[in-house]
């Protein structure tokens, strides 16, 4: 079993699309209830000087995945097949840094301990 913020889970279940909707959801909670690591702001701060980053506002992220509706729910687990996010730069207020390989939000994904960068940046 794996202790992450307030949830425990076994890990050996934790695969496939479930699995990512679990990591969303526990990593989006540590975020919403402030819990940290000791390696989350060294994740966020790599992630935001890659070139594979990009900052989407809500309204433009939903956009990307309305387009790619289908292509997103058939690949759920595996998001990195999928085309990248557009790049857009920082300069909007309300923008959120995503990752454009694999789609994730980045300050939610940093928070999940067994989560990794998909270039391997994180250590």
């Amino acid at each position: 079993m794996v202790m992450e913020g307030r949830f425990c889970w076994d890990r050996r279940k934790h695969m496939g699309c479930c699995g990512k909707v679990k990591s969303i959801a526990v990593g989006s909670v540590n975020l919403a209830t402030g819990i940290k690591y000791e390696f989350t702001d060294s994740r966020i701060r790599i992630c935001q000087g890659c070139v594979y980053n990009t900052w989407m506002s809500a309204v433009e992220y939903s956009a990307w995945l309305l387009t790619h509706g289908i292509e997103v729910l058939a690949n759920f687990d595996q998001l990195e097949k999928l085309p990248m996010l557009p790049k857009h730069e920082q300069s909007k207020a309300r923008r959120r840094l995503y990752c454009r390989i694999c789609k994730c939000y980045i300050p939610a994904k940093a928070r999940v301990k067994h989560l990794k960068c998909p270039q391997g940046m994180w250590r």
